[in-house]
């Protein structure tokens, strides 16, 4: 079970002009600092020509531009009832945590070979790691139970959840020789399947190669990280892969046990038909990727797909010696009972209807009265509460700050200080949440926790002023920059949605938010929430939807901030390094994230990746 955020992007920065653009010309040099986050729209409103009845403009009046009149529809903003399920989150991440699961009945033993798993998930538009099309990025979750890496993330009952130990996969070691040089050493006892064009050979160090070769192509989603490579080099004698860096990349061994690193056959970068991606006209024919994973694709469809064990899958359990997989085969699919070839998105009555016949083995928790039901079902059930992954929280974003109302500190101060995040993570989701910044917690060492590291993102305390709530203090910064029950400010918030084809936002939790805003801003602020203007079609049987934002909207809701990274590079690097950001321009904040990505040594870089932290909130 995860667990959510909120946070109000862009409420930083100084005070540098007022609600209505007073002493802008004299402080225009010193522009206000813009999170990174922020998107920048034109802030211009839609304009009209007056004229005369005759078509002859009116003198003195040459086109005269004024706001055109519009009729604005909003959604209602109500109260939403407080759930009757709502915990404690601490006390559930004690009582879940990750050292619970090794005390388990039968962890003496080691695990028990099984016929096979079941998963409530779609299958992958493509099975190869060579799609440059940008979604690919987003699907390819399972490429490593089909293709092997050289290095990936360590699992298990006894493994911290939260900071991931990087362990070998082809690689049965690696070091560092010099800051700019990464050497791995490959395992000699990995095959190929034994079909054309392989025919079981054994994988070699320029077959490693070739993969990450192809990677560092900027076409493909892995390219962003392997900036900092110069060269690779395989000796298939010595059977060993160096990357030749142009600078120490303390980042790359971790990017690499992403899924989409993996090591795929030659052939598929040679033959643009072995791109597997899936039959859309539902047929559901049989495809074979050829990889040295613990599985092998039996067949994949629009929304179905099947694994079956690889024999000659190379790997031991750690603690026991049994040879891997346990699983006979794996089944995954969006409606496993009901609708197997369907496009559309069971709901969740449909998703626990089939939990509750066992149709699948791994379910995702929404409330917490779900696991009590789950546990009342199967008694023998295991269940853990994660921490929220470092920057998927949801998200508040300011269209723009460069000018209108929100180019006031104050202002967007006010709105973050009016938003009561506990009272948000109770009435939303049920108490289990916990405050975000964007910055990754896991990497920050902490000599108090069993694994070294962090296990739990920041206190309020930690994020500053931002992450106060304080109705006064907001009304009080409102009246300050000049807003009031004589002219309130209007803010125009989206009211969220979701379609197939975007990110999935809370629109319940931004009604709580403008619901909120309504009752602790008062006449001060006139807050209307805009609805998405939401388009259907069809195809093949299956109805689609998509969902537009409201062109009027100044708020925006997004379903996290920045992407997650297996390494916290992803998200202070690539989001606050001016290189990345030109919006961020920081030089103090330049320093930090240059020296992160080059340390190497693990407590040096948390109190790095610390001092970049507070950095961003000042």
């Amino acid at each position: 079970m995860g667990v959510g955020a909120l946070a109000l992007v862009g409420c930083g920065g100084p005070e540098a002009f007022n609600a209505r653009g007073e002493g802008a010309q004299e402080e225009s040099e010193s522009a206000p600092l813009v999170s990174p986050l922020a998107a920048v729209a034109d802030e211009q409103a839609e304009t009209v020509a007056v004229t005369v009845a005759d078509g002859e403009e009116e003198e003195g009046q040459a086109q005269q531009q004024v706001p055109a009149v519009r009729e604005l529809v909003t959604v209602p903003i109500v109260e939403r009832p407080l759930p009757d399920d709502v915990v404690d989150v601490l006390e559930w991440r004690e009582r879940y945590h990750w050292r619970e699961l090794a005390k388990l009945p039968g962890q003496e033993a080691g695990p028990v070979r099984s016929s096979g798993l079941f998963l409530h998930a779609a299958s992958q538009s493509s099975w190869t790691p060579f799609d440059p099309r940008p979604s690919f990025g987003r699907m390819g979750t399972f490429l490593p139970l089909v293709y092997s890496q050289l290095v990936t993330m360590a699992t298990g009952d006894h493994q911290d959840a939260q900071h991931g130990e990087i362990e070998g996969d082809l690689a049965a070691s690696w070091e560092v020789p010099e800051p700019t040089t990464l050497v791995f050493s490959i395992r000699g006892d990995v095959r190929w399947p034994n079909s054309e064009p392989l025919n079981g050979r054994a994988l070699t160090a320029s077959d490693v190669r070739v993969s990450h070769d192809a990677f560092l192509s900027s076409e493909l989603p892995q390219g962003s990280a392997y900036g900092a490579v110069e060269r690779i080099e395989a000796d298939d004698g010595e059977m060993t892969v160096a990357f030749r860096l142009s600078e120490p990349a303390s980042y790359l061994p971790a990017e690499m046990t992403g899924p989409l690193h993996v090591i795929a056959p030659p052939h598929q970068l040679e033959d643009p038909s072995a791109a597997l991606t899936y039959d859309r006209t539902g047929t559901g024919r049989s495809v074979t990727p050829e990889g040295t994973g613990p599985f092998r694709l039996e067949f994949t469809s629009a929304a179905s797909w099947g694994m079956t064990r690889n024999p000659s899958y190379f790997k031991q359990d750690r603690r026991t010696g049994q040879r891997l997989p346990h699983f006979a085969r794996i089944r995954g699919g969006v409606l496993i009972s009901r609708r197997p070839m369907s496009y559309n998105r069971p709901s969740r009555d449909e998703i626990w209807r089939d939990w509750k016949d066992r149709r699948f083995d791994v379910l995702e928790l929404i409330r917490p009265s779900e696991l009590e039901k789950s546990l009342d079902l199967f008694p023998g059930v295991a269940a853990q509460v994660l921490a929220p992954t470092p920057g998927l929280g949801s998200a508040l974003l300011f269209r723009a700050i460069q000018g209108g109302p929100f180019a006031d500190a104050r202002v967007r101060l006010a709105l973050s200080a009016s938003i009561d995040r506990v009272e948000v993570a109770r009435r939303e989701h049920h108490g289990l949440a916990a405050p975000d910044c964007g910055h990754d917690w896991t990497h920050v060492v902490d000599s108090t926790s069993e694994s070294g590291f962090r296990e739990w993102p920041w206190t309020p305390e930690e994020l500053g002023e931002t992450h106060v709530f304080d109705p006064e203090r907001a009304r009080a910064l409102l009246s300050a920059a000049g807003y009031g029950a004589e002219q309130p400010l209007v803010i125009n918030m989206d009211a969220g949605g979701s379609s197939q084809y975007a990110d999935f936002i809370n629109s319940a939790e931004v009604a709580t938010v403008a619901h909120q805003w309504q009752a602790h801003l008062g006449a001060a602020a006139e807050v209307r929430l805009l609805p998405r203007k939401v388009s259907t079609f069809r195809d093949r049987g299956n109805e689609f939807s998509t969902s537009q934002v409201h062109e009027d909207t100044r708020i925006l809701a997004t379903s996290s901030l920045p992407r997650y990274a297996a390494d916290p590079d992803g998200i202070t690097y690539r989001r606050l390094h001016s290189s990345a950001n030109p919006l961020v321009g920081d030089a103090v904040l330049d320093d930090l994230c240059e020296r992160q990505r080059g340390e190497l040594d693990a407590v040096r870089r948390s109190e790095l990746l610390e001092q970049i932290r507070v950095r961003d909130l000042e």
